[in-house]
């Protein structure tokens, strides 16, 4: 072919060719919604195990991000004021009389064994006794572990010191300092609290806190009760070295109530004989008379321990519990310059008020308890017996009078003092109550009821 041929058919070449046959009508596929349901249920599954994965993650792994972010910073957070309460954490004593087998259990041993038999153990256990000798040696021992209990208790002892600033008559200034033995009764979080005596402490320009390994530290006043004179101190943890935290721990407190206290062993420690840091042994000589005070009921436990006026500390059981707060002031002239203290019991419902800076039921009633002598000789009916109302108290503003016998409140009935200062303590003030009275006639006692609205007596210091 020549290019003159190729020339004419590439010029007769039509550049649009017919395409038609080539065309596609393309239909839209139709969704398959049960597929879509399932990836769609499938993510949001995938996305809950990612999430619970990460999360179990996270708290696993926080506290060591946290100690490697933290590491060599110290961030301290004041611990939340914890409220006192004695009533569930007191240690309980074995009480002498527990120690005793009753009658009763003594004759149903007897009757469930054989009598001879018992008789031989007793005679056994009479000559193995007669065969011990004791020596001075055992003296000893005993005497050091008396020491080693009186050192273990002293770690919860301080001694408060009273500081005034005075001037002489050339115009110097100088401090003069009463001092006086305390105990820390508990810890409430941010501080540690203290029981003590005020012996001037209060009258002084500021009170500060020595602690049994000799470090110091100021304390603040909480609470006041007016007729016992007791206070409750309060020193910052976080004044204290980490060691003196360590060793100062609370006294564990235990119990005054005992028919058989009479006759017990004892250390006295604080200040007993009238010098910081003293101890001595002795015995209980007695624990049953009562201090019977305005809506309060103690008991003052006295001793054949040489004290002074000025003695001050604890009494504790061989048991190492607190028993006693050394008081010298209910002396009287017969009993000489020996050891006393108030019964830590009858103390505890007012250290807990004191402690948590609360307001106390306030009645106005001296009571005492009625005993079978008196119920014979003068006819007495049971309850309380009301030696004084005082003056302008809201039992004097509801008509009780002296020599009224109270019988209950709110049906409530009392046989003793104790039980009924145990039932006001747990009354909140303002509270309006019924008070049943027997009061004596002519002849007789007659029934009476008043009705009684509740004052209140408050702890904190004026100046807070």
């Amino acid at each position: 072919m020549s290019s003159e041929e190729i020339k004419q058919e590439q010029a007769s070449f039509d550049p649009a060719p017919d395409t038609a046959f080539v065309r596609e009508k393309i239909k839209q596929k139709p969704i398959n919604r049960r597929k879509l349901l399932r990836r769609t249920l499938f993510t949001v599954l995938t996305a809950v195990v990612f999430a619970v994965v990460a999360t179990v993650t996270f708290l696993l792994l926080e506290p060591f991000i946290s100690e490697r972010l933290n590491s060599g910073k110290e961030v301290e957070t004041e611990p939340a004021v914890s409220v006192i309460d004695f009533s569930e954490s007191t240690e309980d004593e074995m009480l002498p009389e527990d120690m005793y087998a009753t009658d009763k259990e003594m004759i149903s041993e007897a009757l469930q064994g054989n009598v001879s038999e018992v008789n031989q153990n007793i005679r056994d256990i009479e000559e193995m006794i007669s065969g011990i000798e004791f020596g001075l040696e055992d003296y000893q021992k005993l005497y050091g572990d008396l020491r080693s209990l009186a050192e273990e208790v002293s770690n919860s002892l301080v001694t408060v010191k009273g500081v005034t600033e005075e001037t002489d008559l050339l115009n110097n200034s100088y401090e003069d300092s009463d001092q006086v033995s305390g105990v820390i009764i508990a810890d409430n979080g941010p501080s540690l609290l203290i029981l003590v005596k005020d012996a001037g402490l209060t009258e002084a320009d500021e009170m500060r806190v020595r602690f049994v390994d000799g470090s110091g530290a100021r304390c603040n006043l909480m609470g006041r009760d007016e007729a016992t004179g007791m206070l409750i101190l309060g020193v910052s943890k976080s004044a204290l070295s980490e060691s003196t935290r360590a060793l100062a721990v609370p006294a564990s407190l235990g119990t005054s109530r005992s028919t058989t206290l009479k006759g017990t062993p004892v250390i006295a420690l604080g200040s007993p004989i009238g010098i910081a840091d003293s101890f001595a042994y002795g015995m209980v000589t007695s624990g049953a008379q009562q201090l019977y005070m305005t809506d309060a009921d103690y008991t003052l436990i006295t001793t054949d321990i040489l004290g002074t006026e000025s003695s001050s500390g604890v009494l504790v059981s061989l048991r190492g519990n607190v028993i006693g707060i050394i008081d010298n002031s209910y002396e009287s002239d017969a009993a000489g310059n020996v050891v006393n203290a108030v019964g830590i019991t009858e103390l505890k419902p007012l250290i807990e008020d004191l402690s948590n800076v609360e307001d106390r039921a306030y009645l106005g009633i001296k009571a005492m308890d009625i005993t079978n002598e008196m119920e014979a000789e003068y006819g007495l009916p049971d309850g309380i017996y009301l030696r004084y109302i005082e003056i302008d108290s809201p039992a004097m503003n509801a008509g009780l009078q002296n020599g009224d016998v109270l019988v209950s409140v709110n049906g409530e009935e009392f046989n003793t003092y104790h039980d009924f200062i145990l039932w006001l303590s747990k009354e909140a003030p303002e509270t309006t109550v019924t008070v049943s009275l027997m009061r004596p006639s002519v002849d007789r006692y007659v029934p009476i009821e008043a009705e009684v609205t509740l004052g209140s007596i408050s702890y904190i210091p004026e100046d807070e």
